[in-house]
């Protein structure tokens, strides 16, 4: 379940539209993707009583941003300039906010 879960947010992250302020496009998926593997695999540790839920977001959340590398920029990525730069931050923040959890103590 926390895998599906994690597969749609992540891709609606990765494809979301770019943010505009004061007419400078603003990149919010890596900030969105931290934010929202962090808050799912906190939720999916809690239910399950485990780490495997954030271990398996883990491993989707870096499989997503592989393939998604691997076939070219698409949402707030198409239209900056260092793609490169902000892909390796995507993937990053994606793990870290996936990781969150694991640095937990087990109940």
């Amino acid at each position: 379940m926390t895998a599906a879960v994690g597969a749609v947010l992540d891709l609606f992250c990765l494809l979301l539209l770019p943010f505009r302020v004061a007419g400078h496009l603003v990149p919010l998926a890596p900030v969105l993707v931290l934010a929202v593997n962090a808050v799912l695999g906190t939720i999916g540790n809690r239910v399950a009583a485990d780490r495997v839920p954030a271990q398996v977001l883990l491993g989707v959340s870096i499989l997503l941003s592989a393939v998604a590398a691997a076939r070219g920029p698409g949402g707030d990525l198409l239209v900056t300039a260092d793609l490169q730069g902000l892909y390796l931050l995507f993937i990053v923040a994606g793990c870290a906010g996936a990781g969150v959890p694991l640095f937990r103590r087990a109940r």
